[in-house]
């Protein structure tokens, strides 16, 4: 129990820490080379919320505040519609444009440095991820979904997502779709002849995906137990991670999907397996699923495991995470735009985007199931896509900033 709860209140400083500090570099990015090029800095804070301690130095205030997440900077001279004015209401000249440029364009700077630091712990100790693969063989469609009316049928072997050949397997193919627009083409190969489908996705009824075109067919994908949680009935039947689930009552495993719902369908009644543990094959009786209360009222049945495709440790160098992240970014930022002005070309909507609250959780989740490898990397992907999206012109963050002062420039005349 003491590890547990020491295990708990590590990831609690973790996300403190290391998502505050996301913010806080950014802010003090904006800082230093505000201060550098003479900008007035009405007050620079350390966290959010209730003032708990300050102090003045060179007319800027220092304060320490209530919620450590991060921090802000108050820079009057830095708004270009507005006349800016000190704490003290006294009037403050306009900042020249090339000013504001460098200093808007400092946070995001930050952002990008911090984020190759921390890429360097994962090039030195490297990270799991998706066994390469480049192909996927259908095991299930959906009736009557786009894809089944497609002319996609069980057996069929994808080898190309929109005329693009893949290495990650379902993983690379399942986030390819999800963001496509237009039409998807699919690859195919049929009893060995190619074979090429054209359908637009449609939300996939599945609640989960929240509208979003996931794709509605299953490939069949090696099932590896990746976690156990201490006490849960996969721990006590004696499953261990990296265990490769082959079979479940006699019957074939076709993905990490196709179990959890043959252990929902158990009802608790025990499940028997057949695993391969280091090259060896092991059979598992008694596997008893445990009965958990949901939300609105329903049970469903769980074996307390994270299960996933079959990894390899990799060490990305810092330059292909950074780019990792901007590939990912660049494909999000076109499907929401489409999704914005053309809803029947992309079904990606601005409710898909995760808030402050929502990437919260996705980093203790990751940080539960994934480790510090795993959590860690979200914080890289928190703090380049911070630059990115506060790059944007639009809505006027540090990128409408840049936009107004080279406008600025360009007519000389303030907007």
């Amino acid at each position: 129990m003491a590890l547990f709860i020491l295990k708990i209140i590590g990831m609690v400083l973790f996300i403190v820490v290391f998502f505050g500090l996301c913010i806080f570099l950014h802010e003090m990015g904006h800082l230093l080379v505000a201060l550098w090029r003479g900008l007035y800095v009405e007050r620079f804070s350390v966290g959010f919320g209730k003032k708990l301690w300050g102090i003045t130095r060179n007319n800027v205030e220092y304060i320490v505040s209530a919620l450590p997440f991060g921090g802000y900077v108050a820079l009057p001279q830095l708004e270009p519609t507005e006349e800016p004015s000190g704490r003290d209401g006294q009037k403050l000249p306009p900042a020249k444009p090339l000013d504001r440029i460098l200093t808007a364009a400092a946070g995001p700077l930050a952002n990008v440095l911090f984020g190759f630091f921390l890429a360097l712990f994962i090039w030195w100790f490297g990270i799991y991820r998706p066994a390469p693969a480049d192909h996927c063989d259908v095991s299930s469609v959906l009736a009557e979904s786009a894809e089944s009316e497609a002319g996609l049928r069980v057996g069929d072997r994808i080898v190309k997502v929109n005329g693009q050949s893949f290495t990650g397997g379902w993983k690379q193919i399942s986030e390819s779709i999800t963001v496509s627009t237009g039409e998807v083409s699919l690859s195919l190969l049929r009893d060995g002849q190619p074979l090429v489908i054209r359908y637009r996705p449609r939300p996939n009824p599945d609640p989960r995906f929240e509208g979003l075109g996931y794709p509605t067919f299953r490939v069949r994908t090696p099932t590896v137990v990746h976690f156990t949680m201490p006490g849960g009935a996969a721990s006590k039947a004696g499953l261990q991670a990296r265990d490769i689930l082959l079979e479940v009552d006699g019957r074939p495993v076709e993905d990490s999907a196709d179990f959890i719902e043959t252990v929902r369908q158990s009802a608790g009644k025990p499940l028997a397996l057949r695993i391969e543990r280091n090259g060896k094959s092991l059979t598992i009786s008694g596997l008893r699923a445990e009965a958990k209360p949901t939300d609105d009222g329903q049970t469903v049945y769980q074996i307390g495991a994270v299960l996933d495709a079959p990894v390899i440790l990799i060490h990305p160098n810092p330059w292909q995470q950074f780019m990792e992240v901007v590939t990912r970014t660049t494909k999000t930022l076109r499907s929401l735009w489409v999704g914005i002005f053309s809803p029947k070309d992309s079904l990606v909507k601005p409710k898909h985007m995760s808030g402050p609250v929502g990437i919260l959780n996705m980093l203790w989740a990751m940080l539960q199931y994934g480790g510090l490898r795993e959590g860690l990397s979200f914080i890289i992907l928190i703090t380049f896509s911070l630059a990115f999206f506060n790059l944007l012109p639009i809505p006027v963050l540090d990128g409408g900033h840049i936009v107004f002062a080279f406008l600025e420039m360009i007519t000389r005349k303030r907007i």
